[in-house]
């Protein structure tokens, strides 16, 4: 009985220190993607929407998806996405946005 808790509390513990590992990688890779689109990161935060197991060459792995708000003109919000299969950036995407002229 004192080994499978202990094996759950391994199994909790290393799933927490994926995800966080996880989420700063995703916030990082949002933030680089627009800064590339000379984009605004609102909130500087992003929101985990959903994970699952999906089925590589190297077997199981864990993907999420992510999403962020952006702006272009600092009065509209745009939402863009990405994907992590296991800590590599698998797709992104952000809406269209509209830009200021001046």
């Amino acid at each position: 009985m004192d080994i499978v808790l202990i094996l759950v509390l391994v199994v909790a513990l290393a799933y927490w220190w994926d995800t966080t590992r996880s989420n700063e990688l995703a916030l990082r890779h949002c933030g680089n993607l627009c800064q590339r689109s000379a984009v605004q990161l609102l909130d500087s935060s992003i929101a985990r929407q959903r994970v699952w197991l999906r089925r590589t060459d190297s077997g199981l792995q864990i993907c999420r998806l992510y999403s962020f708000e952006f702006s272009g003109d600092n009065q509209s919000r745009q939402q863009g996405y990405i994907v992590l299969l296991g800590f590599h950036v698998a797709e992104s995407h952000m809406e269209p946005w509209r830009v200021n002229e001046f």
